[in-house]
């Protein structure tokens, strides 16, 4: 098996272009603020203290979130990493995988990386039953924001009709169900996400993996041989959101259903748009009826500073992924310029 890695072009996109924009509406983790008015102890001196026992501490909190076996988590370093790792595993039993677009653009750019033959599918046309070999999913799907009722059935399917799948579950504690997961001991699923979207926390770069504990040696040395150990600050921290998280899902949901109708509304008013309304999360696919959604998205940015993100990264140039986690004030602001755009360039 053969390493070569892909050029991840979303993330390009947005490092080139975040620092040049006024309204970031390409930036899908919760604000800092939100974090820092938690009950969170930030201090050196609560870590010191809790140094050595960090690391068990997040599995132990993980584990009881998800109510899965301690055996079964594994810690890593950013959802990225997970999303290799997983999908390093699945490539060890099968050259081949199956993926339905769009899709977050790092799911597929690692399996091709990784030397996957990768069958592309439209999520729209989702059959489990013809899928022989294994896939990989976000769950909900990142662009589009929705859990697709297909996906969360192949995850509850016996062993003996589905292969192994893997779900990037990232965003799944946006949804107004929360604390669940499709991971089942004892099923062929793999199962990832991360601390940095929902609680915000995106400089510490913590997230886990979730896979059968008969997997969990394989993990932990691909994961020794990455990335030696998890700073134990990061993990100290993330632990304390767990154990803040009534507090998160609070602030969260009130900023994101407040956001999500401002798009929405924005969306409603200006023609030739349309999405479906995501189910929760702090995003959602824009459809459009034009292609070049680079090229859109650039003179967007050019003329009024709002920084979307091309639907070409996730495998539709046809839309665009726009994300709210701007205070709402400035998530009007940023619309009333896309507002201004869109009536200016028709969309026919």
């Amino acid at each position: 098996m053969y390493f070569n890695p892909r050029t991840i072009k979303i993330f390009e996109w947005i490092g080139e272009n975040s620092r040049k924009c006024k309204y970031n509406l390409s930036k899908n983790n919760m604000p800092d603020y939100i974090a820092r008015k938690s009950g969170i102890d930030f201090s050196f001196e609560s870590y010191e203290k809790n140094r050595s026992s960090a690391e068990n501490l997040f599995v132990e909190a993980v584990s009881k979130l998800y109510n899965v076996p301690q055996g079964c988590v594994t810690p890593t370093i950013s959802g990225s990493e997970a999303i290799y790792v997983a999908l390093l595993h699945i490539r060890r039993m099968s050259g081949k995988i199956t993926i339905f677009l769009p899709e977050y653009e790092p799911i597929f750019s690692v399996a091709e990386s990784l030397g996957f033959e990768v069958l592309y599918k439209e999520l729209s046309s989702i059959n489990l039953e013809d899928t022989e070999q294994p896939f990989a999913c976000s769950l909900p799907n990142n662009p589009i924001g929705t859990s697709n009722p297909v996906m969360l059935e192949g995850a509850s399917q016996d062993e003996v009709s589905i292969p192994l799948r893997y779900f990037d579950e990232t965003f799944s504690e946006f949804r107004s169900t929360k604390g669940q997961t499709v991971f089942h001991e004892g099923r062929s699923i793999i199962t990832s996400s991360t601390m940095v979207k929902y609680y915000g926390l995106s400089d510490l770069k913590v997230g886990w993996i979730l896979a059968d504990s008969a997997e969990r040696e394989f993990f932990k040395n691909v994961m020794n041989a990455i990335t030696p150990s998890i700073p134990p600050y990061s993990l100290w921290i993330s632990y304390q959101a767990l154990q803040e998280k009534s507090y998160f899902d609070k602030e969260v949901q009130d900023l994101v259903k407040t956001n999500t109708e401002i798009i929405d509304g924005f969306i409603e008013d200006t023609h030739g748009l349309t999405w479906e309304k995501p189910d929760g999360t702090p995003f959602g696919f824009v459809h459009m009826r034009r292609r070049n959604s680079r090229e859109l998205c650039q003179d967007i940015l050019d003329k009024t500073g709002v920084l979307l993100g091309p639907g070409k990264y996730f495998g539709d140039d046809t839309s665009f992924r726009i994300c709210y986690t701007l205070q709402p004030e400035d998530v009007k602001k940023g619309v009333k310029l896309l507002g201004d755009y869109f009536k200016d360039h028709s969309m026919k």
